[in-house]
């Protein structure tokens, strides 16, 4: 009979032993014993580093909390978890098969996106929709955020940065072609990474840390839940991206942050309102 965390989404387990539970491998390599992270395999006990070899090719730091993050996020942008429900801690961390204090410390860095509140004696909760003024004022501060650091970081455009959004932005065009309805998760995690990318021109890791844990490109999409993808405009959004990368091509700075700010302007409340 397979365990509970055997079946628990995104996590594959691999049975450890000397009663340390399971080893927690993703296709990054192995990022957890247990509840226990560890940043790389030389951490590992001695007793289980030779199955963490045979496990994982490749093996590289993933965070436990860092996963669950992504988890919980995904779920609440899919509509899986309803605006203003109850986040059971418990339910997470057995649907997961984790112990629940990574699962708090998940759940306490959505607090920065806004995606999810806490009330005191009651715990987590998802986010409810904002109000017109809210969703307004959540653009204006991801515009500045981003345009900001673009700008810092401009100089420190490379053809590798060119190629990786090229590569994203692909990706991202194909979902749009397809036309399908279920595409929300998938999309916001590349339109995330493709934001981060960008961001990520000022070399300076705070600041991408930062722009990670405000999950800016992700909160865009889930602030607009429960609207269909023909009016969010995917395709319009490849556009945009395709523009950013030309003006990086060409090294035009003002060209790339008018594009920048114009197209997270794209997606405001009045545009996706029901």
């Amino acid at each position: 009979m397979r365990s509970r965390a055997s079946r628990r989404k995104g996590f594959d387990p691999v049975q450890g032993v000397d009663g340390l539970g399971y080893i927690f491998v993703s296709q990054t390599g192995i990022y957890a014993i247990g509840s226990l992270s560890y940043g790389s395999p030389k951490e590992l006990p001695k007793s289980v580093s030779a199955l963490a070899k045979k496990t994982a090719k490749q093996l590289e730091p993933v965070s436990l909390v860092d996963r669950l993050v992504s988890a919980i996020r995904d779920s609440i942008i899919a509509g899986e978890l309803e605006s203003g429900s109850h986040i059971g801690i418990k339910k997470i961390a057995d649907e997961y098969g984790v112990s629940m204090i990574p699962v708090r410390e998940a759940l306490a860095r959505l607090l920065a996106s806004r995606l999810v509140r806490v009330e005191a004696n009651r715990g987590y909760f998802v986010a409810s929709k904002p109000s017109q003024s809210e969703f307004a004022e959540f653009v204006e501060a991801r515009e500045l955020f981003e345009t900001t650091a673009v700008a810092r970081g401009f100089d420190n455009v490379t053809d590798t940065d060119i190629r990786q959004l090229e590569k994203l932005n692909q990706s991202m065009r194909k979902i749009a072609e397809t036309g399908r309805k279920d595409v929300m998760v998938e999309w916001g995690n590349l339109n995330s990474d493709f934001h981060q990318v960008l961001v990520g021109l000022t070399r300076n890791s705070y600041l991408s840390s930062l722009y990670a844990d405000l999950a800016f490109g992700n909160m865009h999409f889930q602030l607009a839940r429960d609207v269909t993808t023909e009016a969010i405009g995917l395709r319009t959004l490849v556009s945009q991206h395709d523009e950013m990368i030309e003006a990086m091509k060409v090294r035009d700075r003002a060209r790339l942050l008018a594009c920048l700010s114009d197209h997270i302007k794209n997606l405001t409340r009045d545009t996706v309102s029901p």
